[in-house]
């Protein structure tokens, strides 16, 4: 039972971690981010954070999770989902804190960066499902 905690969250994290790395290769392609431009990306968003992140959230996630669950048990899920979602949308707001950035791709890093902190929501939530079909 206790593998069924630790695989769930780190199925979830990869998970969202693959699919943050392959929609910044996707999101740099299609607008051709290159060169300097891509240098100044990294350095301010380096390629291991895009991989540790989701992984770090989809663990802390489950810890609230089912501490929530077991305090609260009628309304702990839904506090939790509140808050996991809140925290995603307010983390977006960080983007806008990224400085020393290439000036032609400045406004780009929005569109880049903004979608990335929904990943690790969406895939905990999908991965939950499978690991735990029973559960709300």
């Amino acid at each position: 039972m206790i593998k069924k905690y630790v695989y769930f969250p780190l199925s979830a994290g990869i998970f969202a971690s693959l699919v943050t790395v392959m929609f910044s290769f996707a999101y740099e392609s299609a607008t051709a981010i290159e060169g300097e431009q891509l240098l100044s990306l990294r350095e301010a968003i380096p390629m291991s954070n895009l991989i540790i992140a989701p992984i770090i959230a989809c663990l802390l996630a489950s810890v609230g999770y089912f501490q929530a669950k077991r305090f609260l048990p009628r309304i702990g899920p839904f506090i939790f989902y509140f808050t996991f979602a809140g925290i995603s949308i307010f983390t977006c707001f960080g983007i806008f804190t990224v400085y020393d950035l290439h000036e032609e791709i400045i406004y780009t890093i929005y569109g880049y960066a903004m979608p990335m902190h929904f990943f690790p929501f969406l895939s905990w939530v999908t991965f939950k499902t499978l690991f735990f079909p029973d559960q709300k």
